[in-house]
């Protein structure tokens, strides 16, 4: 099966109140999805949404070719979150928390794409550290690693290159981009950082209100790369109508 993640008619909410609503998305193995928007636009929910950490109030999500309704632990063992830095848990230290994630994956602590991970994402002095003594970016790089356990099929980067430094940045879409080549993963990239999608994405979409305002495909982005800022100004074009609207 090519789709790795099959979105359809999806909205999701809190308290009743629907955040993201008729969302159509399908990611195939090998691809990587940009996914950009303001703060508020609904890309945090759509991903939860998506992961199960909210229940949908319509639509469907496939993970792998599980349904996420019909078999929620089957289809959650077919992707790998990275949660916002913030949400990790303080008392523990980065190698607690990789334990933890891998127990509950079925896979080893050390069950990741490259075994210098640590030493590359320069993490050895800070893993045996409690959490709350990190800084956003050493934050970012565990709960990473944490995604890329067991190297599932459908990896989910939710803000968490935002905070990297430009040495851990390179090395994670470095990754990233040699997981997907392969042709057995996909990635979906949530970021605010417009400039880095043309060269990391082979498509991306445009979050506003709750819907999906704009999609780019792999030409589109390849040509828009070709010009310095040309896809900036397109994203910021794309906002300024939403917001006129």
């Amino acid at each position: 099966m090519d789709e790795v993640l099959v979105v359809r008619e999806l909205s999701a909410g809190y308290r009743g109140r629907a955040v993201v609503q008729g969302i159509d998305l399908a990611l195939r193995r090998g691809g990587i999805l940009g996914m950009l928007g303001a703060n508020g636009s609904g890309k945090s929910t759509l991903l939860k949404a998506i992961t199960g950490q909210i229940p949908l109030t319509s639509g469907s999500v496939v993970v792998d070719g599980i349904d996420l309704a019909a078999a929620p632990e089957r289809a959650k063992a077919g992707f790998g979150l990275a949660i916002e830095p913030h949400e990790l848990p303080p008392p523990l230290s980065g190698r607690q928390y990789i334990e933890l994630v891998a127990s509950i994956r079925g896979c080893a602590p050390d069950d990741l794409p490259r075994g210098d991970l640590l030493e590359r994402l320069d993490l050895g002095r800070w893993i045996d550290r409690p959490i709350a003594e990190y800084s956003l970016g050493t934050r970012a790089k565990v709960a990473i690693l944490a995604a890329l356990l067991g190297k599932p099929p459908l990896l989910i980067f939710d803000e968490t290159l935002n905070g990297l430094d430009p040495v851990a940045a390179w090395e994670v879409k470095r990754i990233i981009t040699a997981l997907c080549a392969t042709g057995r993963h996909a990635a979906i990239v949530s970021t605010h950082v417009v400039e880095a999608v043309p060269a990391l994405c082979s498509r991306a979409v445009l979050m506003a209100g709750g819907r999906l305002a704009r999609r780019w495909d792999a030409a589109q982005l390849a040509e828009a790369g070709r010009a310095p800022g040309a896809f900036e100004e397109s994203v910021m074009q794309a906002l300024r109508r939403q917001a006129a609207a």
